[in-house]
């Protein structure tokens, strides 16, 4: 429903880029890969399960949007734009899959800097304890 009310608001015409629907698949792939980049830190039971199936599959799977995607690439492509077509699909793509790698990184990041700083009452390493 997300993507479907952005889409009325931020309407496209034929032959035109659906922007809409490339900014919607392209914030869902960065955040579903930081999503699962943080949760896959620790095993996926319980609440992580219940959070990847719920926010990962259900909301960012219902947010993001493979069919209408296709759809709107065979529009561009039926209304004799095939270079516009072509450059849709394959630059939603890899910039999908690069998004999602800069999500999972962000969440790698993230946890490196929280284990790589000591909490109270941890040694750290420093005034010559071993």
């Amino acid at each position: 429903m997300v993507r479907a009310g952005l889409a009325r608001l931020w309407p496209h015409t034929a032959g035109e880029l659906p922007t809409a629907t490339l900014a919607v698949n392209l914030v869902g792939a960065l955040a579903l890969g930081f999503l699962l980049g943080r949760l896959a830190l620790a095993p996926d039971t319980g609440w992580r399960r219940t959070l990847r199936l719920g926010l990962g599959t259900g909301f960012m799977g219902g947010l993001t949007t493979y069919s209408t995607f296709i759809v709107e690439v065979e529009h561009l492509a039926g209304g004799a734009d095939l270079l516009g077509a072509a450059t849709y699909l394959a630059g939603s793509l890899v910039a999908g899959v690069a998004l999602a790698a800069v999500g999972l990184w962000l969440a790698g990041l993230g946890a490196r800097r929280r284990t790589a700083l000591p909490t109270l009452g941890e040694p750290t390493g420093q005034g010559g304890q071993s």
